[in-house]
């Protein structure tokens, strides 16, 4: 959508050229939004792992201006997310993508620093699965209908630890400690990057044009050796193992809606929700961080260990009364 782009500094989605916190986030028209870096539930994590099924999802819409206040909290745009429901036939879909390690090719870089360092050995290339699917059909015939999907991912990335500027360095006996101390902090580092999803929905159709929803949807994202504070892991790392550390970010979201049809000039919608987000970071060192003059880093990061949580419920109405040739 024009004036829709990528944040490069978090990956949240920017509207008109906004920080992604100043967009809005909407599932079935329920919040979606992490309250902390902005942008989808997950906050930065989402860009590498789903956190809601791909085959549960009918359509999306992006506005970026002419929006009313009914979709406020606002300053930038919104999107809006409609998962699918069930029909009176059965209907389901599958797939399975699988990334393996000998499609790729080998890190360039890694190449021309192999060259000069034994430290950097072993394969570059990620190992990446992703499956999952969605079906739906009717409980009730013409009444009520239910519609699930879910999807995992399975990844794992092959890192370096490697200190180019230790190479140019002439071994002393004031530096040969030092040196040897870098060095041991060499070495492969494996990154995972794995997420379960899934979701449910179900929809009761009673006389009189009344619908009612109810959705639930779940997501848990686990990744060893890569934290990150939303740029994708480098290959070729300057920062030691020790800098590093586990993320999880686990999602439980519950929506209902009740749209009733009062007459044929007034109608009313009713939305909740309610989700609840955890995040635990772990770290793989209590040792503060060193930077050592620009030659790389060993030691926790300064924002490790930490949990992020929070619960959020809405509720919304909407109540739509047409007179003529005015709406209300």
């Amino acid at each position: 959508t024009p004036s829709v782009q990528i944040n490069p500094q978090r990956g949240s989605i920017s509207f008109a050229g906004q920080r992604g916190i100043y967009g809005n986030v909407m599932v079935d028209g329920a919040d979606y939004n992490n309250p902390f870096f902005g942008g989808t539930r997950g906050g930065e994590r989402s860009n590498f792992v789903p956190t809601v099924p791909q085959s549960a999802v009918q359509e999306f819409q992006a506005v970026t201006t002419g929006y009313t206040a009914e979709y406020g909290r606002s300053t930038g745009g919104l999107l809006n997310v409609v998962s699918k429901s069930g029909a009176n036939d059965l209907h389901g879909e599958g797939f399975y993508q699988m990334r393996p390690q000998e499609s790729a090719q080998e890190n360039p870089l890694v190449n021309t620093v192999r060259g000069t360092s034994t430290a950097i050995v072993g394969e570059t290339r990620e190992r990446l699965q992703q499956f999952g699917g969605g079906a739906g059909g009717a409980l009730i015939k013409d009444k009520m209908f239910w519609f699930a999907a879910a999807e995992r991912q399975l990844a794992k990335l092959p890192r370096q630890v490697f200190y180019a500027g230790i190479t140019g360095i002439t071994p002393t006996a004031a530096n040969q400690e030092a040196l040897n101390f870098y060095q041991s902090l060499q070495g492969p580092i494996e990154s995972t990057n794995d997420a379960t999803v899934a979701s449910g929905r179900l929809d009761y159709q009673p006389n009189g044009g009344h619908r009612i929803t109810t959705r639930f949807n779940f997501s848990d994202a686990n990744a060893n050796n890569a934290v990150t504070s939303g740029a994708p892991l480098p290959v070729v790392e300057t920062r030691a193992l020790s800098g590093t550390g586990a993320e999880q970010d686990r999602t439980y979201t519950g929506t209902s809606q009740y749209t009733a049809i009062l007459s044929p000039t007034i109608a009313n919608d009713l939305r909740f929700s309610a989700t609840h987000e955890v995040r635990p970071r772990t770290s793989n060192s209590a040792v503060p961080n060193v930077n050592a003059g620009g030659l790389g880093n060993f030691g926790a990061r300064n924002f490790l260990p930490t949990v992020q949580d929070d619960t959020r419920y809405q509720i919304n109405n909407g109540l739509s009364v047409t007179l003529g040739a005015h709406n209300m």
